[in-house]
């Protein structure tokens, strides 16, 4: 029989703080948040690049060297593009972000929806649906709403999950006896 340590209030109460600390750091300065976010990303584009560009020089056909350095050099020239013009990459980013939004936003919902005998399982749920209402005013306002809405999303989603963990941790702390271990068989 294996056992597996499941994690601790401990475990869920620090990574609860924390998140919503960090949530709280991003919607300080979100427009600056969302600008460094595409930066990043156009660097990680013009890096992935050169390294497929470098990887096509020691590919081992012509075909593979041609069909891997012109993709090299989209990857490389869509992230120097996104560089210089930071609200392309801005706009592509948030089109990408709902869509992951709205995938997360329903995960939150269904899990909230499994845990609701817990005291803390309606802050998931507010999570979620905070999610999907944000996706909803992203899309009408999009492609505008890019400057700001990667940090305050981004903020939002951190804050209202660690208040979840925090108080999932604070309920599994009361719904354990003593003499219990984390612990389950498998």
């Amino acid at each position: 029989m294996i056992k597996k340590t499941l994690p601790g209030g401990s475990a869920l109460l620090a990574t609860g703080v924390v998140l919503a600390l960090l949530g709280l750091l991003l919607l300080l300065s979100p427009i600056a948040v969302g600008n460094a976010v595409v930066k990043l990303v156009a660097l990680v584009l013009v890096v992935t690049g050169l390294f497929q560009m470098f990887q096509a020089l020691r590919a081992a056909s012509p075909t593979q060297r041609a069909v891997s350095g012109v993709l090299g050099v989209i990857v490389a020239g869509v992230g120097v593009l996104v560089w210089f013009n930071p609200e392309v990459g801005s706009g592509f980013l948030t089109a990408l972000l709902m869509i992951f939004f709205v995938i997360n936003g329903l995960w939150k919902i269904f899990s909230a929806l499994r845990f609701r005998p817990a005291s803390g399982w309606a802050w998931l749920l507010l999570a979620g649906l905070v999610s999907l209402v944000f996706v909803y005013l992203l899309w009408s306002q999009w492609p505008l709403s890019s400057a700001w809405a990667i940090g305050v999303r981004g903020g939002l989603d951190l804050l209202l999950t660690g208040c979840a963990l925090i108080l999932l941790a604070r309920a599994l702390r009361k719904a354990r006896a003593p003499d219990q271990f984390d612990t389950i068989s498998l």
